[in-house]
Order: C-alpha cells, then structure tokens, then sequence
C-alpha cells in the first residue's frame, strides 16, 4: 500500500511564527519620527513607509452656537420670538439694549408729535440768528458735534435751519454742516479707532458679516444705506472702519444730500412759510401734509428694501466668513500655527465657549499607526513588508 500523503481536507499543522519582532537575521526596524516628513518622494512605490506628522494633524473646529444658529436659516434684521423668550431678558446686555431701543423710539415719537410746540420754543433762538453775522456757523459746529455716534440730531437742525434762513440757504447750511461732520468721522474712525473695529470683527459674528458685506457692496450698497432710516452718520464710522475708500464715501455723502434737503422744506413749509390763520396759529397747508406723508413712505420703502438687500448678501457671505472664522480657531492650537493677520479670517471667537482651543481630534486608524508610543515614548515601528 502506498504511503499516505498529507491530507488536502484537514487544515495544516500549526508552524512556527515567521515573522518575530524584531525580524530575526535582519536589520532592525528603522525609528520613525513622526513631526520629520520623508525625504524620498517616490517611496510610497517602492514599499517604504511614509513619514505622516499625525500629532499635527487636526479637524477644523465645529461651528459655535452663534455660527450654527446664523447657518440655519435666512438671516432677519428684527426676531421678535426672542423677546418672547425668558432666556433673553437673563441678560444685563440684552436688558440694557431693549431699554435703550424703547427710549430713542420714544423719543422719536415725542419730536414728532411735538414738532410744532418745539420750534415755537425757539423762535427767540431763531430771530437772534437771523439778526447776528455769522451766526450760520453755529448750526454747522453742532452737526459737526453730532456726526460723532452715539450723538444723534441732524434732521432737528435741518428742520430748524429751514425755520431760520429759508428753503436754499438753509440747505447749503445744512449740507456744509454735512459734510464736514461726516468727513471728520470718517477720518476718526479710520485712523484712531482701526483697533477697535478689528477686536469688534473678532468678537461679533454680526459685525463681521455687516462688515464684510459692506466691503463687498461698493457704491450701490453705500448709497441705499444713506438713503434709508439709519442714521447715516452711524454707518459712517463702519465705512471707515472697514477700509472703504475716500472717493466711494464722498460720492454717496454728496448723492444723498436730497434727502437734507427734504427736511430743509419741511421746516420752511410748516413753520416760517406756513399759512396763518385768524388767531395766528400755523399750520401746514395740505400740499405740505401730502409731500411729508410722500416722503416719510419713501424712507420707509428704501429702509425696507435696504434691510432686505444686506440680509440676502449675508447670507452669501456667511458660509465663507464662519468658515475663515473656524480655520483661525484651528490655527491658534498648539504646534499648527498660521497666518492671522487678514481681515476676518483669522478672527477668533470670543463670545462663546466653544471658541476656546480644544484639544485636537485624531481618527483611531491614526492613532494605531502612529510609531511613538504616547505613555512610553519607545518606538513600535513595524517591518515594512507586513
């Protein structure tokens, strides 16, 4: 009988293990240092192992809760659910702001409502300047005080210089006063208050996007925020603070100026040029009352379609600005490094938790393969052919 060869149906008989470590006979296992790249950049086809610097290796940071509530949805200028809210009024900031807001509304309401009764007040003020050379510079070194924010009071003084020197030289007074005012906002933003726009951007989400959106919005931007209800020295200190050029803002400042001069006329119309009647009361005539209801729903139009305009480019914007945002948080954690010296995208966040350095994420594939031993420090390379 022949002799028995192996059997192909059983499994083979356990042998010893070929591949020892380190290998027996041969060189031993190189020691890789993952922080030092390779050298030889056609080794991933020749078998060799890769240097891959894994410790520097890091995801970018999620989006803070700011960020990922303004990524969710359109943006709007006003929320009224969170005043409905009682997390909001939790708040010494949100509190301060809501009774600051009530007041100026309040006040605008007063002035209107008391227009008449306010002038009257001043017309021993108005006769004085009337009968004094040179009193024209007075209105225009109090607009010129008042182009600095939070102050605020330019459509009084043209509504009162229309009261006192009439239609055209109120307006020349009034635009001169203008412009002055702006332009040395503008220069005082640009040059003394650079900083703090830049540590504003780094701490307002908001105030990054507007800003970013006013860089981008050139002259047609410039023009429809002057046009509308804010007040336009406001937006002033912005356009400075962001970089917009001198000629941009010179040419919207003098393409704005109609609307200075509507309120020259309703001071003309509705006080020193308004009819009297048999008891020596003014009152505005009924082409006054149309052409002021006219024009205040005009403001309000331009202010609406203004508003709209600035959310629909923050939305185009705000993808790319939250995201430079997260790659500068990404930058400033231990042994990445970067370039944080450009506009928004190396801005930090400062105003939520999650915008503190954290410590970096690493896949577990990454983790097993790394050649360091993290608590020992001793190598555990592998032999390149397994």
């Amino acid at each position: 009988m022949a002799a028995r060869g192996p059997n192909q149906y059983h499994a083979p008989q356990p042998t010893s293990f070929v591949h020892a470590y380190p290998p027996p006979g041969g060189t031993p296992p190189p020691v890789l240092h993952p922080t030092q790249p390779s050298t030889n950049a056609s080794s991933l086809y020749k078998g060799e192992r890769v240097d891959v610097a894994y410790r520097t290796v890091t995801r970018t940071p999620s989006p803070t809760p700011s960020e990922a509530e303004a990524l969710s949805g359109k943006t709007r200028t006003c929320n009224l659910k969170k005043y409905f809210n009682p997390q909001f009024y939790k708040s010494p900031r949100n509190i301060f702001y809501l009774i600051v807001t009530l007041v100026v509304i309040g006040g605008l309401i007063a002035f209107v409502v008391l227009e008449q009764q306010i002038l009257d007040a001043l017309s021993p003020a108005a006769r004085w300047l009337r009968e004094t050379p040179g009193a024209w510079l007075i209105p225009i070194a109090i607009m010129v005080v008042m182009s600095f924010p939070p102050l605020f009071g330019h459509e009084f003084v043209a509504l009162f210089c229309g009261d006192v020197w009439g239609l055209w030289i109120g307006f020349a007074i009034v635009a001169a006063g203008t412009i002055v005012g702006e332009l040395a906002t503008f220069f005082t933003f640009r040059y003394c208050c650079r900083g703090r726009n830049e540590k504003s951007e780094k701490s307002s989400l908001q105030y990054a996007l507007l800003a970013e959106v006013i860089r981008q919005g050139g002259l047609k931007l410039t023009i429809m925020v002057r046009y509308s209800a804010i007040p336009a020295h406001m937006m002033t200190a912005i356009f400075a603070s962001v970089g917009m050029t001198l000629r941009t803002f010179l040419i919207a400042a003098f393409v704005a100026l109609p609307k200075q001069f509507a309120s020259v006329y309703f001071g003309v119309a509705e006080n020193s040029g308004a009819p009297t009647d048999e008891n020596g009361t003014k009152s505005p005539s009924k082409t006054t009352k149309i052409i002021k209801i006219m024009v205040l729903t005009a403001n309000v139009v331009i202010t609406l379609i203004t508003m709209r305009y600035v959310n629909s480019k923050i939305d185009g914007v705000k993808q790319q600005v939250i995201y430079a945002r997260r790659k500068a948080r990404q930058a400033k954690v231990p042994g990445i490094g970067g370039d944080a010296s450009s506009s928004w995208v190396s801005f930090s966040q400062d105003d939520d938790a999650e915008a503190q350095v954290k410590t970096p994420f690493m896949a577990p594939s990454s983790r097993d393969s790394m050649d360091i031993v993290p608590t020992m420090g001793t190598p555990r390379g592998r032999p390149s052919y397994l």
